[in-house]
């Protein structure tokens, strides 16, 4: 438990729960001025594993609004009543957060900090930590899958099946730009599947877990005001344990949010408040990543005259930006660290990770491609898979055919 004791000597003040012990599995989710929450608890206590809890961690800033402020008081002062009678949960104040830091990302460190305290102090790093978001409901087996997940697999982490739900009386304009986000989402992960990254992770955070032992060891959870479950779960997915749980899957809503400066609410208020399309990266700019990765085999134990000769040969956007990004380089520090061809291929794409796929992509748009609709990519995509939808396919139904190709097995290691 070493690497406990140093975790906690970099992180001081970590809130210590009043929880019953014995618990495996402890969700964390960050309320702000958010009442939905009660439907995300309700739809936990449909899970009867006895062995879960869950931290709310009910958080604004010190600059956020007065009526705010308030509400979100109200709130948490509801939720200690309810406490009261339910032993598996805790409330957590963490109120007038420094402008600088308050955000999700700090309060699903509060949260997840204290989890890993609690597992620390029952002496088990085998506990599991679920990110959830005050907006999104579980299916009912949602704990006994993950936890039959950890226990049966030696990983580190896991994303988790999702669909955004549709709520009652949703306009016909919210549900297209509702269905377009997702189909973002899912358009965006199996082109990178398609183009042969093995780190193609759609990271959000309702939609994950982590083992607390690698939870400390990773650092912890960081205090990005957006994006911090993409950042956390890169370090994971690098681990070389980490994997899609498909057994259950959770609910996220769709509404309009402003609490990030990105994310599902964002993307859906802009859409209806500009009234134009969704746009995304074109898919021919996948097509110059699949015939890099392509090439994976033929560079172990490569010299960089030969890989600097390939370059070369390269078509324009994908030969500036190795040259940009300085690929041969990559390559041979790859090369001098690696033992056997499966170790290079790991640290190839620790490497070209994620970040660097980013890189490469808004490189060439839009100096080669420009963005397209994003119904226009995902019909590209079905096609492509020999799934090609039907003419005149809207967002609706294609996000349907997108669902149905990214299902993949309950347990796929990266």
């Amino acid at each position: 438990m070493k690497r406990f004791e140093h975790y906690f000597s970099r992180n001081r003040g970590t809130i210590s729960l009043e929880l019953p012990a014995g618990l495996e599995l402890l969700a964390v989710i960050p309320v702000l001025d958010d009442p939905d929450v009660w439907k995300t608890l309700q739809s936990l206590a449909l899970n009867k594993t006895g062995k879960a809890g869950a931290i709310v961690v009910v958080n604004h800033a010190a600059g956020c609004p007065e009526e705010v402020k308030e509400r979100n008081g109200r709130l948490y002062r509801e939720m200690l009543a309810e406490v009261k009678g339910t032993p598996f949960l805790q409330v957590i104040r963490a109120f007038d957060l420094s402008d600088r830091e308050a955000g999700v990302g700090t309060a699903r460190k509060i949260g997840m900090d204290a989890a890993a305290l609690y597992f620390w102090k029952e002496k088990n790093s085998e506990g599991v930590i679920a990110s959830l978001d005050a907006d999104t409901l579980t299916d009912g087996n949602y704990t006994e899958a993950l936890l039959s997940g950890f226990r049966n697999n030696r990983l580190a982490g896991v994303t988790l099946a999702y669909a955004h739900r549709m709520e009652p009386g949703t306009s016909p304009a919210m549900a297209e730009a509702i269905c377009r986000y997702e189909l973002y989402l899912r358009y965006y992960r199996l082109a990178l599947q398609y183009a042969g990254h093995p780190y193609a992770y759609t990271c959000l955070g309702s939609a994950f877990a982590v083992r607390v032992s690698d939870y400390v060891a990773e650092g912890g959870m960081n205090r990005r005001q957006a994006g911090e479950d993409f950042y956390f779960l890169q370090k994971l997915i690098a681990t070389g344990r980490f994997a899609h749980l498909n057994a259950t899957c959770v609910y996220p809503s769709a509404r309009i949010s402003f609490r990030t400066p990105f994310g599902t609410g964002q993307a859906v208020a802009r859409m209806l408040k500009e009234e134009r399309e969704f746009t995304t990266y074109s898919f021919d700019a996948f097509h110059y990543l699949r015939s890099l990765f392509n090439t994976m085999n033929g560079w172990y134990g490569a010299d960089r005259t030969l890989v600097e000769e390939w370059m070369k040969k390269q078509p324009e956007p994908l030969r500036l930006f190795l040259y940009e990004s300085d690929f041969a380089a990559l390559l041979e520090e790859v090369n001098a660290n690696s033992a056997s061809p499966v170790q290079f291929r790991k640290r190839f794409f620790d490497g070209f990770n994620a970040f660097r796929v980013l890189k490469f992509l808004n490189r060439v748009h839009p100096a080669y491609y420009q963005k397209e609709p994003v119904e226009e990519v995902a019909r590209k995509l079905l096609e492509t898979y020999g799934r090609p939808p039907k003419n005149g396919a809207g967002a609706a139904e294609l996000l349907e055919r997108l669902r149905e190709l990214d299902i993949r097995p309950m347990i796929a290691y990266c």
